[in-house]
């Protein structure tokens, strides 16, 4: 279960996963992460970019996939 508080609201979802995707709003880039919920909390799984921006830098060793993105 995800929840989420946004002002004077608590927001439960059922979920397992889900995705949050953004463009930089210096760079023009797309991001895309992909999160899971467990136990613990939320972890990330999978993080897709077109190109790194402004203080959003690709991880050590990450890698081009077969569409372009890191």
């Amino acid at each position: 279960m995800l929840c989420l508080a946004t002002g004077t609201k608590v927001l439960a979802f059922a979920v397992s996963t889900f995705t949050l995707s953004w463009t930089h709003s210096v760079q023009r880039t797309e991001w895309w992460e992909r999160w899971e919920v467990t136990e613990a909390g939320i972890r990330p799984v999978e993080a897709r970019v077109t190109s790194s921006g402004a203080g959003m830098e690709a991880p050590e060793g990450a890698g081009a996939a077969a569409d372009g993105r890191h």
